[in-house]
């Protein structure tokens, strides 16, 4: 069975390297969809998000990525997924995921929806809250992994 992880990933957290890992090891096949464009503004651009997707996902055979700029139902089809992983933190994350595995749902019934909680030491991160922590020059190391953090240090190396 094949898995789409779209989100933005702006950065990629521990966090969603804990669902990546997870959905790996219950999937034959999980694409991890960078959304090229979002209701939210990004900090990092899209070639850079794909850059720290591409570190992530190098650790497992069965993981693969792209980015896209349509509804993730459509991707997913023209993909040939049967399941759209999304990760919750906690109850407001799955009230809004709902709502959105809903509208997929009526526009697609032939997808289905999992989510993924978040374990403990991952619910507190946020990509907003990270994205202000870069912003604001502190210590970010605890929320990404070491390879990402390597990877951001050095794009704030280029950009300073």
């Amino acid at each position: 069975m094949n898995a789409i992880y779209p989100g933005t990933f702006d950065p990629l957290t521990l966090g969603h390297e804990e669902i990546i890992y997870r959905a790996a090891n219950l999937f034959d096949h999980l694409l991890v969809a960078v959304a090229k464009e979002s209701p939210k503004s990004t900090m990092f651009l899209l070639e850079d998000r794909l850059k720290l997707i591409e570190i992530i996902s190098s650790q497992y055979s069965n993981v693969t990525f792209s980015s896209y700029d349509c509804l993730t139902i459509d991707f997913a089809k023209a993909n040939n997924i049967n399941v759209v992983v999304r990760g919750a933190r906690n109850s407001t994350d799955f009230n809004y995921e709902s709502q959105i595995a809903q509208m997929n749902s009526t526009m697609d019934n032939t997808l289905e929806n999992i989510f993924l909680i978040a374990a403990d030491p991952f619910k507190s991160i946020n990509s907003s809250l990270v994205r202000q922590v870069i912003d604001l020059n502190g210590d970010y190391s605890k929320f990404v992994s070491h390879e990402v953090a390597n990877f951001l240090n050095n794009i704030k190396v280029k950009t300073s």
